[in-house]
């Protein structure tokens, strides 16, 4: 009965399971272009400071457009922003195959479609964030949600081995086309979506007679309205600045460095973050309704801390691994019941507004994390910052739990 429950989506929903397997190609896409891109820039130029620039390039349309794609995604039909944002970058990966056939592939065109790239990128977020909104009904949403959360966490473990692949036993050219293909999958199923579905066909969202600046006043008046997203927009500022530093800087550095073990170590540490993720998703996609959501989702947040700070003080590898696991288990939980949320709380017509706004605050957070990280270790040292930055995470879901509106959240 419970795995019935867990696959209700694909058999009750054909837009969900066109949506979810457009989404699983182009997203392992996606993470085979994160390995593939740094790869070929090394070839190009071996130049740390060229590829700091294009990483840069890359992140750089996050925090010029994201507070501003989200009026564009509520005026727009969601399935026709995704359509052009996979479709131009579909175009921009088959171009850059073309110049790799021909050997006329150069830094400047990497910049140039690096940019556009993330600019499609941050429009195609809330675009697809708010259409799981419209097509995640009441019936299936939070099975919906799990089996989403689950096959990312997969393509996110897969996607960068098969890019790794790709470059090994291919070129780059290859893994272009590669990165391509997983886009027209996308655009064939986004295809699919609205030619069958008479609701997204029908809806129509804010009015056209509203100025652009009004429409983006409405989002925000929206977000406030709500303790929930406002104080977990707030309160994740923090724990993302804490956390962000932790898995990229900090756990390579505690597992070569400092407990100086092999190189495997490392990679079966991070295997088992997403073997933590996929366990809790499938055991959420399970629950058909959810019960005091405010304690047990920011709960699984302080157990995420509390797990990376019990891995600042142990040193088997084992031990080290297990607590990953739960770590991840405990962000994915939080993940699952938060988007459940999002759902019932803001009205289809203000959703890709306000997930701009949480997208884009998360956005400025990171960089901001690695800062920190960078400037506590060089002072404190290594074990420390590891320590100092877990037990934050713990402290703000603590003071988070204070506020009655969201410990009371049911």
């Amino acid at each position: 009965m419970n795995k019935i429950k867990l696959l209700q989506p694909f058999m009750t929903s054909r837009s969900f399971t066109a949506l979810w397997g457009g989404q699983l190609f182009s997203e392992l896409g996606n993470q085979a272009f994160g390995v593939i891109l740094p790869l070929v820039v090394y070839s190009l130029t071996g130049s740390v400071l060229t590829m700091a620039l294009i990483m840069t390039l890359r992140v750089l349309p996050q925090i010029l457009l994201q507070p501003f794609t989200g009026v564009m995604v509520d005026r727009l039909p969601r399935v026709s922003v995704m359509l052009t944002s996979d479709s131009l970058r579909f175009v921009l990966l088959m171009v850059l195959s073309i110049l790799g056939i021909y050997h006329r592939l150069s830094i400047y065109a990497l910049d140039v479609s690096v940019f556009m790239y993330g600019a499609m990128s941050v429009l195609f977020r809330p675009a697809y964030m708010a259409l799981r909104r419209q097509i995640f009904t009441p019936e299936i949403r939070n099975s919906a949600i799990s089996l989403t959360q689950v096959s990312s966490q997969l393509t996110s473990l897969v996607g960068p081995s098969l890019g790794g692949l790709l470059m090994t036993f291919g070129s780059s050219v290859v893994g272009f086309i590669f990165d391509a293909v997983t886009f027209a999958f996308s655009i064939v199923s986004l295809l699919f979506i609205r030619s069958t579905d008479a609701r997204l066909k029908q809806h129509r969202l804010t009015s056209q007679k509203q100025t652009f600046t009004k429409e983006l006043l409405a989002g925000y008046r929206e977000t406030v309205r709500h303790p929930w997203i406002w104080v977990g927009i707030l309160s994740w500022t923090f724990i993302i600045i804490s956390y962000s530093g932790i898995i990229p800087i900090l756990l390579p550095w505690l597992l070569k460095i400092h407990l100086k073990d092999p190189d495997y170590a490392y990679g079966l540490v991070v295997s088992m973050s997403g073997v933590g993720a996929v366990f809790a998703g499938i055991i959420a996609g399970w629950v058909h309704r959810w019960r005091h959501r405010g304690v047990i989702s920011y709960g699984a947040v302080a157990i995420q801390g509390l797990a990376l700070l019990g891995m600042s003080l142990i040193r088997w590898l084992p031990g080290l691994m297990m607590l990953m696991a739960v770590s991840s288990a405990g962000s994915m939980l939080f993940g699952i019941i938060h988007e459940g949320i999002l759902q019932e709380l803001v009205p289809n017509e203000y959703f890709g507004r306000v997930i701009s706004l949480e997208i884009f605050s998360a956005s400025i957070a990171q960089p901001i994390g690695y800062l920190l990280t960078g400037a506590l270790f060089h002072n404190i040292g290594g074990i420390y910052t590891m320590m100092m930055e877990a037990g934050t995470m713990a402290l703000v879901v603590l003071l988070t739990l204070c506020i009655p509106s969201i410990r009371k959240f049911n």
